[in-house]
């Protein structure tokens, strides 16, 4: 297959034409076929590591001191001893978790269940590929659908698209993301929750929901070694899992109004740049840095230096309101950012009710085990689907291989509400 030209997103918003090439449902016979030779291999790879655990490390998104502590929350005696032992970590704002909080305000309810159990039976401290791969596809309508972002991202190398895969989901594994989401906010920076700085509302022009992160709430001598990366994996998850819900693309806007230097330091750029790259290749339909400022040239060249070419075609820089309009329309932006719409941010906190589920072990094994069946039957209907010759209209899809998707969507749905916490974002949705 020829290599195709990156595609322009500028182009798309102002023609109104949202780009569906080389998505579930329109595909041609080429990008069909690199499709079933990169399941081929995927398929393969699950099989021969079926048996090959991957170590939990958390090298990168490093634990808090309450995380490393290793408490079962389930004994409340060993946590208030932490409290009383860790008084200062728990409250000074550089080391405050949002768990933190909640306890040194007298909330001591439960806001998750309190042990972690990874999905599949796995060990909490290892994972196997196969069982991160599927849980990954959780993110996506349809496995195909995980598998195709990162053939585009890859411009349809089909060799470029496996290794993005793996290391996707290695990074996932050791980095314990499970774990990170089965928690939520709780062991996320306070300061960082609490001050907005990543917020969502309203919609761009093609009905995506839009994330804007205001950068002038980015400050390194309020966190500690870790929570950037920490933040950024949770908030990158979290957007995915909204996305879902919509059409698994959003648009992410930069919003660097009153920034100062020292608000878009180096460690907080690298992070959220390396894990879309790593983890979300293709959510965000355009990414906008909203900015006037001669400052930021410095910055937009460090940017665009650690950026693969197609990040860096979908990322620019808008200097006023009216440009921006080409993406979003003014009555669906925050006045902030020169919209009609007033916004001020207030960070609720999480509570049990809007987890109620993760804490019914019973609905959960029943949920886990319509999943592994629908994990089954997208598998076998699969094979199936590789066997035959790519149809020469491009609808590549057999009606029982449609019906495998979609139960296989609809038994992600379910399940993940017993195994990942709500965010601030749905619990703020209108």
């Amino acid at each position: 297959m020829t290599a195709p030209e990156i595609p322009d997103p500028q182009e798309f918003y102002k023609t109104y034409k949202e780009p569906v090439n080389g998505t579930v449902g329109h595909l041609t016979s080429d990008q069909e076929q690199a499709l079933k030779e990169l399941w081929i291999r995927l398929l393969a790879h699950i099989d021969a590591n079926t048996d090959q655990p991957i170590k939990v490390s958390c090298d990168q998104i490093h634990k808090t001191a309450f995380m490393a502590a290793e408490l079962s929350l389930s004994d409340s005696g060993a946590v208030n001893k932490w409290y009383e032992a860790n008084h200062n970590i728990a409250s000074d704002i550089k080391t405050q978790t949002v768990r933190n909080k909640l306890y040194l305000n007298g909330e001591r309810e439960l806001v998750v269940p309190p042990d972690f159990k990874p999905l599949f039976q796995d060990n909490v401290d290892i994972r196997y590929f196969g069982h991160v791969f599927w849980q990954a596809c959780m993110l996506n309508k349809t496995p195909d659908s995980y598998l195709l972002t990162f053939l585009r991202a890859a411009l349809w190398n089909i060799d470029q698209a496996f290794d993005k895969i793996v290391c996707s989901v290695n990074w996932r594994a050791t980095q314990a993301i499970d774990t990170l989401m089965w928690a939520g906010e709780l062991d996320l920076n306070n300061r960082m929750m609490e001050s907005g700085m990543t917020i969502q509302s309203g919609v761009d022009r093609f009905a995506n929901p839009v994330f804007i992160v205001r950068v002038r709430q980015n400050n390194s001598r309020e966190r500690s070694e870790g929570d950037a990366e920490r933040y950024t994996a949770y908030v990158l998850e979290s957007i995915a899992n909204f996305a879902h819900k919509h059409k698994e693309r959003a648009l992410l806007i930069y919003d660097y109004t009153n920034f100062k230097l020292e608000n878009a330091e180096t460690v907080f750029i690298r992070a959220i740049i390396s894990t879309v790259e790593k983890m979300y290749p293709q959510i965000f339909n355009a990414v906008i840095n909203y900015v006037d400022s001669w400052i930021f040239s410095g910055i937009w060249r460090l940017m665009k230096g650690l950026m693969n070419p197609s990040s860096a075609k979908r990322t620019f820089i808008v200097k006023n309101t009216k440009t921006l309009e080409t993406y979003i329309n003014s009555s669906q932006m925050i006045e902030e950012i020169g919209g009609a719409v007033p916004y001020e941010y207030k960070y609720v906190y999480p509570s049990k009710e809007e987890n109620a589920k993760m804490f019914d072990s019973v609905g959960r094994k029943k949920s886990e085990d319509i999943f592994l069946q629908a994990i089954d039957s997208f598998i076998q209907e699969t094979k199936m689907w590789i066997s035959e010759k790519v149809a020469a209209d491009g609808r590549y899809m057999a009606a029982s291989r449609m019906d495998a998707a979609r139960k296989f969507d609809d038994a992600a749905h379910s399940l993940d509400q017993y195994v990942r916490a709500r965010s601030i974002f749905e619990r703020t949705a209108k």
